[in-house]
C-alpha cells in the first residue's frame, strides 16, 4: 500500500500539523509560497490540520485519503498579517 504521504506531488510539500505550528513557521511557509498568506485545511474531528498546498484541495485530498470526513474538512488562509 503507497502512504497517504506519497500520493501527492505538489510543488511545494504539505506540513501535517496534529499538536502546534508555531508563528515564525507559518511566516517561513508564507514567503515561501504566496509572500503574505498560507492555504490550510482543517479537520474538526481529528483535531488535524495540513499546511503548504498550493490549493486547498490539495490538502482537502491529502485529509480525505487519510480517512477524514468531508464534513470535517474546513479550508483556511493564514495572514501573515494577523497579529498574535
Amino acid at each position: 500500500m503507497v502512504g497517504v504521504a506519497n500520493l501527492f506531488m505538489t510543488a511545494s510539500p504539505l506540513r501535517v500539523v496534529r499538536d502546534r505550528i508555531t508563528r515564525t513557521e507559518v511566516l517561513e511557509l508564507a514567503e515561501s509560497l504566496f509572500g503574505d498568506m498560507v492555504k490550510a485545511v482543517v479537520e474538526v474531528e481529528r483535531s488535524v490540520m495540513v499546511v503548504g498546498g498550493e490549493l486547498h484541495s490539495d490538502e482537502e485530498a491529502w485529509l480525505l485519503v487519510d480517512g477524514s470526513a468531508q464534513g470535517d474538512v474546513w479550508g483556511i488562509n493564514l495572514s501573515r498579517f494577523v497579529t498574535e
